[in-house]
This record gives C-alpha cells, sequence and structure tokens, in this order.
C-alpha cells in the first residue's frame, strides 16, 4: 500500500468570514489581524485598573466601618484582579514569537489560564459561603450608611468593568473566565447591599446567609463550565463531534473512509486534525484536489485550521 502525508498547515487560531480564503494558497496574518487579542489586551488593562482602585478602596473603608462584609467582597475583588492579571499576561505571552520548539506558539496558555481562573472562583465560593456562616454567627455592629455607599460604589464599578469586558471578543474562554469573575463580583455587591438594607431595618442578620448561598450556587455553575471547557482543552478531547466529522468527510465522492481520527484544541478556534483517508486508487491523481476540498471544509464549517492526512489506496 502507498501513502502520501499532506494537509493543511496554519499555526494560528480561526479567524472566520473577515478573510477571504483563496482555493490556491495559503492566507498569512499580517499582525494587525482580525484576531481580538489586541482588543482583549486593551480591555483587561482598563478592567484592571478600575477594578484594583475599588478593591482597594473597599479594603480601607471596610475596616473603617467595621463590616465584615465589605472586607470579604473586597477579598472577592481581589480574586477578580488576579483573574484579570491572569488573563492579561496570558494574552500578552500569547502574542509573543515563540521558540522553534514550540511548534503552536503560546496560545495553549490562554487554556491554562483560563483553568486558573477558574480555580480561583471555586476558592473564592468557599470565602463567600465561609464569611456568610461567620456573619451568621459573629454579627457585629456596622457602620450601615458607610458600608452602603462603597458597596452601591463597587456595583457600578463591577457593572463598568463589565461593559468594558463586553467590548472584548465574547468567545474568548479566557476573556469569558475574568467576565464571570467580575458577574460574581457583582452578584456579591447586590447580596450585601440587600442585605444591609434587611439588617437594618430588621435586624435579620440570617437574610446574609440565604443571600450568600444563592450567590455561591450561581458562580458555582459557571465555575464549573469554565473548568470543564479547559480541562478539556488540556486533556486534548476533541472539541468536535468525532462521528460528525468522520461521516462529513466520508460523504465526499472519492472518499471511501475516514480512520484512526485524532481532534484536539490548541486555543479558541484553533483546532488540530490527523487522519488516515481512504480512496480509490483510481483516483490517485485527483488526491491534491480531494485534499484541498475537505481542508477548506474543514476550515470553514469546523475551524480545523491545522491537518495531517496520510491517505490509503
Amino acid at each position: 500500500m502507498e501513502t502520501c502525508k499532506f494537509g493543511l498547515n496554519e499555526h494560528k487560531p480561526y479567524l472566520g468570514d473577515t478573510h477571504h480564503h483563496d482555493h490556491d494558497e495559503h492566507h498569512h496574518d499580517n499582525g494587525h489581524s482580525h484576531d481580538h487579542r489586541k482588543a482583549d489586551k486593551k480591555v483587561l488593562k482598563w478592567a484592571l485598573s478600575i477594578t484594583l482602585i475599588t478593591m482597594f478602596a473597599e479594603f480601607f473603608y471596610g475596616f473603617l466601618s467595621n463590616s465584615l462584609a465589605l472586607i470579604s467582597d473586597a477579598i472577592h475583588m481581589f480574586t477578580h484582579s488576579f483573574a484579570l492579571i491572569i488573563s492579561l499576561v496570558a494574552i500578552i505571552i500569547a502574542n509573543k514569537k515563540a521558540p522553534i520548539e514550540k511548534t503552536f506558539g503560546y496560545y495553549r496558555i490562554e487554556v491554562l489560564a483560563a483553568f486558573i481562573n477558574g480555580i480561583t472562583i471555586v476558592l473564592s465560593i468557599f470565602w463567600i459561603l465561609y464569611e456568610a456562616v461567620e456573619r451568621f454567627f459573629n454579627p457585629q455592629t456596622i457602620d450601615i450608611k458607610m458600608a452602603m455607599i462603597v458597596a452601591t460604589i463597587g456595583l457600578i464599578v463591577n457593572i463598568i468593568t463589565g461593559v468594558i469586558l463586553m467590548q472584548g471578543d465574547k468567545e474568548n474562554i479566557n476573556l469569558k473566565s475574568a467576565f464571570v469573575h467580575m458577574l460574581s463580583d457583582a452578584l456579591s455587591s447586590v447580596a450585601i447591599i440587600i442585605g444591609y438594607i434587611v439588617i437594618h431595618f430588621t435586624s435579620w442578620y440570617f437574610i446574609d446567609v440565604i443571600l450568600a448561598i444563592l450567590v455561591a450556587l450561581v458562580i458555582g455553575k459557571w465555575a464549573k463550565d469554565i473548568l470543564k471547557n479547559s480541562i478539556n482543552t488540556l486533556m486534548e478531547s476533541s472539541p468536535v463531534d468525532l462521528k460528525e466529522i468522520k461521516s462529513f468527510i466520508e460523504k465526499h465522492e472519492e472518499v471511501i473512509e475516514l480512520h484512526d481520527i485524532h481532534i484536539w484544541e490548541i486555543t479558541q478556534d484553533m483546532y488540530n486534525m490527523t487522519a488516515h483517508v481512504k480512496i480509490d486508487k483510481n483516483s490517485f491523481d485527483k488526491y491534491e484536489k480531494i485534499l484541498h476540498e475537505i481542508n477548506h471544509d474543514l476550515k470553514e464549517k469546523f475551524k480545523i485550521v491545522h491537518t495531517t492526512f496520510q491517505f490509503e489506496w
């Protein structure tokens, strides 16, 4: 049995319909591409600056007003700041030119950052639950007015940060994880504000516990999604349905069978694939045309930008 090996060899994420794909040549990114990382970096810098300022303000006024809830929210915001820092560093590194031994560049570091962000979200959930129980068993007199003002400012800042983050790439798993951190901070602020209002009029401190648990449950669902997606990528699970890919390629009139299929994800919109493609020996002189058609369809339909096919006949 004779074999030949060719494939599509792009080392950058799929850029979608913003580029025109020529059937006779590869399309190379020119540095100021439609890849969203440049915009994402600017967005993260603004979000980080605002978040850090708010975090220090909450720490300061939390101690000044003796509000344990406000201090815990500041710590929660610290985890958010950490997430933004990780995300920003990941994007900066991902854009750097990699040495020759890093054959896929630094793109995978974005997924690693999302995984770390997911872990910090889980830790923040434990912190919220711990603080809720602490406030229930050890209620303290606090300066409600001061705490309310600062918590409200914190909520406004979270909303502004969310709007800023939405200007970036909404499908980037790394930016999504940073957005989840921001949203969890916003929910925490809302819970604290509601808790302050209720406590002010009723002295029912257990309301804090109920709100904190509800917030933790909502955040937990998002943390699960982020961790699941990032772990699947790090474990090199297929990001697309293998049966669908096999069926799709075998519909080609010249393809008899597709086997030994491996598909994995480097980072968002950057899928790789290897497989054996069996064709009729009478189609030998057409294999380059067949290969190009398969590569083009896989790239446009499934975002698979790097392939290595071994043809058999």
